[in-house]
């Protein structure tokens, strides 16, 4: 197994939106604390379309930082629009994101589901802050709109994922799938209905060990239900209270079957740590990958950092 950062560290480093300047700033900053693979995200159209004409730039920096980008996602919200020339343009930015895919070599791509097109009073779920930080909303208000049906809203998904995925096989990439609370793929079960429908063999999940069990699914049975059906990890800890991320041993999650099991399922792909707590992240990190060192090396799993 491989173990990295995922783009967390980038967002509370240099705050959302943020320039493509701050992306190659940080690349040396993550290189210096000790990790190699790392993912990147196209945040929103204005960034996305800087990464893509940016692309051989950015793959030059990587190269000299010794950093490799294995997973590279696209968030572009309008993706589940209701409205099909915004699904039809949204699926297009994914076509950049996998031409940047390519020029990085990531291994996969990797896309959400959002939040459901209702009316929210107040903050939306997985809300990005400013620079003052990542807001989660933990019990957001909704009301339903006149004519609300959850079948087109499904498959709305369904069919912006079978784009998504045909895109990444021509890239010769999987797609990846990211379960997050209070939008339209939060649970378990959503997740393996969702692959069921959209019949790609190159559509899988990403495994989130922190939306899960902010979602209270217990985090090695998910691993159970997705056997064969996930090819990559977002390592979070966390107390189900919220859907706050937190550093690996802070939370309640059982990381020591956790990781047996992934053992007996041979898995042998990337870790990402997924948090990134204001001003102690980075002794954040190095105490999660020492916990993560301390488990594997107890089950005998070779560890890459």
């Amino acid at each position: 197994m491989k173990i990295g950062l995922t783009y967390l560290y980038v967002i509370f480093r240099y705050g959302y939106p943020h320039r493509f300047e701050d992306v190659l700033r940080a690349l040396p900053e993550i290189r210096k604390l000790g990790f190699h693979y790392l993912e990147m995200e196209g945040l929103g159209a204005r960034l996305l379309k800087t990464i893509y004409l940016q692309r051989k730039t950015l793959a030059k920096a990587l190269h000299d930082s010794g950093l490799h980008v294995h997973n590279f996602c696209v968030i572009v919200p309008d993706m589940v629009s209701l409205n099909t020339e915004k699904r039809r343009r949204s699926v297009d930015l994914f076509n950049l994101g996998a031409e940047i895919g390519s020029e990085l070599e990531t291994e996969t791509l990797h896309m959400a589901s959002y939040a459901p097109p209702v009316h929210y009073l107040g903050a939306r779920p997985y809300q990005l802050g400013d620079r003052s930080g990542y807001k989660f909303a933990d019990q957001p208000h909704i009301f339903l709109p006149k004519g609300f049906d959850w079948n087109r809203v499904w498959a709305a998904l369904v069919e912006s994922c079978q784009a998504c995925a045909n895109i990444a096989a021509k890239h010769r990439k999987t797609v990846l799938m990211e379960p997050r609370v209070g939008e339209i793929i939060c649970s378990v079960d959503s997740l393996l209905r969702l692959i069921e429908d959209v019949k790609c063999d190159n559509f899988k999940a990403n495994f989130d060990t922190g939306h899960f069990s902010a979602q209270r699914e217990n985090v090695v049975l998910a691993l159970a239900k997705l056997k064969g059906k996930f090819a990559n990890i977002h390592l979070s800890d966390n107390d189900p209270k919220d859907s706050n991320h937190l550093a690996i041993g802070k939370g309640t999650i059982d990381w020591e079957e956790f990781f047996r099991v992934l053992k007996s399922m041979n898995y042998r792909g990337y870790l990402g740590l997924d948090f990134a707590l204001g001003k102690t992240m980075s002794q954040n990190y190095r105490r999660s990958v020492d916990f993560v060192k301390k488990i594997t090396s107890k089950l005998r799993i070779p560890l890459e950092v």
